[in-house]
């Protein structure tokens, strides 16, 4: 069974064909296809986030995990100790507002490093 959206997607392939707009896309045949992106999405979310990747919007959650693992990144191959302290919080600094974008609360206890300084600001 066809769905709709594959249906239209179909019909433009066939269209780009016969008008002869189709890209040359024979250096991808036998060949694997890129690394998904998406791959920390759930799959029945990917369609949708696609779609609105390709209108150009992304949803936050999707850039703050795609700027963490870059931050990981350079982290991993950052040689002076400055970059590494200064990647280090930014990792951490991200992390935590992913959680909190997921909705996780945010706990500090009394042995925390944390609890003074957040004291302190109240």
């Amino acid at each position: 069974m066809m769905t709709a959206l594959n249906w239209i997607a179909e019909r433009k392939i066939r269209q780009a064909i016969e008008e002869g707009n189709m890209a040359d896309l024979s250096h991808w045949k036998n060949r694997p296809m890129p690394e998904d992106d998406m791959k920390h999405v759930p799959p029945e979310l990917r369609m949708g986030y696609r779609i609105l990747k390709n209108a150009g919007y992304i949803p936050e959650e999707v850039a703050l995990r795609r700027e963490i693992v870059n931050t990981e990144e350079l982290l991993a191959h950052a040689t002076d100790e400055r970059e590494k302290y200064r990647q280090l919080k930014r990792l951490n600094y991200l992390k935590f507002k992913l959680e909190m974008r997921m909705g996780k609360k945010l706990q500090v206890d009394m042995d925390s490093p944390y609890y003074d300084k957040v004291v302190n600001r109240l």
